[in-house]
């Protein structure tokens, strides 16, 4: 959502010169160990090395991007890895919950994260479905507009992490609420992918 009214032209292009020094995919390769080690972390009980791995994957999840815009190196091979180590990511983060010490009597802390993860990797799986069936022609994932978009929901994780070390309870919360919000994401992203399909033929040629 942020991406969607907020642009950056100059902090993009200086970031993509910045960091132009190695390929977009090389830095997506890079991007790819930080949330592993970002996940070992959380495993060994190091949460705030474990922040600074997933801060610097979500950094260089920009980078890669910015990079093959400004060297116009774009493709869309790049574009699939990106997306796949981006869900890589997402379980990574996710998978690190486990290891916090939540401890709430109501909730089977594992059924909880496992919807988390489905109804974070959803949003992206219906664009980018949507797309490949030619139900919504939507590359640039513009037409099938989100709620929440990986920015959004990678700062909630982020605060997971960190408020794990300051109020339990607190990081319990702000996991449902990217729960919530991710799930509210996933009926809204069907139910505007049923609306555009009435602006594209839908009847194979």
């Amino acid at each position: 959502m942020i991406k969607e009214f907020f642009h950056f032209k100059k902090w993009e292009a200086f970031l993509g010169k910045t960091f132009s020094f190695l390929s977009p995919m090389a830095w997506t390769y890079i991007g790819f160990f930080f949330p592993l080690f970002g996940f070992i972390s959380v495993v060994m009980g190091k949460i705030w090395l474990a922040i600074i791995f997933f801060l610097l994957g979500g950094l260089l999840d920009e980078i890669d991007g910015k990079v093959a815009r400004y060297s116009g190196r774009t493709s869309y091979w790049g574009g699939f890895v990106d997306g796949t180590v981006d869900r890589f990511t997402d379980f990574f983060f996710i998978l690190s919950f486990y290891y916090l010490p939540f401890e709430i009597w109501y909730v089977d802390i594992s059924i909880l994260l496992l919807v988390l993860l489905f109804v974070t990797i959803m949003p992206p799986f219906i664009v980018a479905y949507a797309n490949h069936r030619k139900a919504v022609p939507d590359p640039t994932e513009k037409v099938i507009w989100r709620i929440s978009f990986r920015a959004e929901y990678y700062a909630i994780f982020i605060l997971v992490l960190f408020f794990s070390q300051i109020h339990l309870m607190t990081a319990f919360y702000c996991m449902l609420f990217a729960l919530v919000l991710n799930g509210v994401t996933v009926i809204q992203a069907l139910i505007l992918a049923a609306i555009r399909t009435r602006d594209y033929p839908q009847q194979p040629e």
